[in-house]
């Protein structure tokens, strides 16, 4: 592995670890209720609690060796990123959740490892979108 792609994807490592570190929870709704949390605060800082997705955004409009995987990488984070906004949205307005409902209703806790799979996940894309 070149040493500018290790420094990249060290990066990107970095904004990950630090979305799981305010993103926290011990249940599904539990992780929702915090998202709410940061989302009534501010939108402004809710939006800028996710800069995984600026970050590939940038490293893809520079750098982006595949593009196939560059917009996966992209199409990934962006879905991700707009139905945490929709649920949360929903959430802080008392509205119903629609098809998400059963999956606020588990109250099943997260194994520690799958708080982490994200950030596993994303580091494998942008490796095979940037080697």
């Amino acid at each position: 592995m070149e040493t500018p792609l290790l420094n990249l994807l060290i990066g990107l490592i970095f904004f990950e670890l630090f979305e799981i570190s305010w993103q926290q929870g011990s249940t599904i709704d539990a992780y929702l209720y915090n998202l709410v949390r940061f989302y009534r605060k501010s939108l402004l800082l809710f939006i800028l609690g996710h800069p995984s997705f600026y970050y590939v955004l940038f490293c893809t409009l520079v750098w982006a060796y595949n593009p196939l995987f560059a917009g996966l990488l992209i199409g990934i984070k962006l879905l991700d990123f707009c139905i945490k906004l929709v649920l949360v949205e929903r959430l802080s307005n008392g509205k119903h959740l629609g098809t998400f409902a059963p999956l606020a209703q588990i109250d099943q806790p997260f194994p520690w490892f799958m708080k982490l799979l994200p950030a596993l996940f994303y580091s494998l894309l942008f490796y095979g979108a940037f080697a």
